[in-house]
């Protein structure tokens, strides 16, 4: 008699997973913005006013852009890139994939301070299920929603790939998740 072991996927086959998931176009990735210094930034007078600042900390840098590397390896094609108006959003999105190509969206800023964390915008479920391209959307934002999507806090350097819920206006559904640091 034989007797087999079968052993959970580890996680880089979780990760391969995904990886072959995006290079079937029409996902949305949501990404947390990179390491912060001290407590993040203040909740609206800086807002889109980044020129002067350095939102993340060194260590942040270099992990955003890790992560374009990351993209721009596995060549997944990205159509669009949205970031919340946050400077560390826009700053981890800039650094990662281009300047140019980043769109900022109110939507993805945090839902934190007096916002129930379980209503997930609904601009954001909308652009989930009106998204149909070859590539992929993006959207770095703030853990907090990437919770309310998920259920569970991503962590540092891990995307969530969603997709439409099964009926129109529902929390968009999570396909998988991907480690990128």
């Amino acid at each position: 008699m034989a007797i087999v072991a079968i052993a959970p996927p580890s996680k880089s086959f979780a990760t391969e997973a995904a990886w072959a998931r995006l290079a079937q176009g029409g996902y949305t990735i949501l990404l947390g913005y990179s390491r912060t210094p001290g407590g993040g930034e203040p909740l609206r007078p800086d807002l889109g006013n980044c020129e002067n600042r350095k939102s993340l900390t060194d260590r942040g840098i270099q992990e955003a852009r890790r992560i374009g590397m990351r993209f721009a390896a596995r060549a997944v094609s990205i159509d669009v890139i949205y970031a919340g108006e946050f400077c560390r959003a826009i700053e981890t999105a800039e650094l990662a994939f281009g300047r140019r190509d980043v769109e900022t969206k109110a939507y993805l800023n945090s839902i934190v301070g007096g916002a129930d964390p379980d209503v997930i915008p609904a601009e954001l479920i909308a652009a989930v299920e009106e998204f149909y391209a070859a590539g992929n959307q993006l959207m770095v934002t703030h853990p907090a929603l990437i919770r309310a999507i998920s259920g569970t806090t991503p962590r540092e350097g891990e995307a969530v790939i969603i997709a439409p819920a099964a009926n129109p206006g529902d929390t968009p559904r999570v396909v998988n998740r991907l480690l990128l640091d």
